[in-house]
């Protein structure tokens, strides 16, 4: 295993931690929707992020395809 599919997995893991806990998060702070609702904002926080984490490990991935194909 070389240290691209390293990378992409190490994101892929801290993606699915980020999104557990937005979704946690969002479960137990959802009852008082507003924006001075700190919890709740970081927890949509961390679903966006989350989303974003998982790009990342695609695309990761995804070089280390091109990279072995040329």
């Amino acid at each position: 295993m070389n240290n691209e599919t390293k990378a992409a997995d190490t994101l892929k893991w801290m993606a699915w931690t980020a999104t557990i806990v937005g979704a946690l998060l969002f479960v137990f702070n959802v009852s008082d929707f507003r924006s001075e609702n700190f919890p709740l904002m970081v927890s949509i926080g961390f679903l966006i992020a989350g989303m974003n984490i998982f790009l990342l490990s695609t695309v990761f991935r995804l070089m280390n395809i091109r990279k072995q194909e040329v």
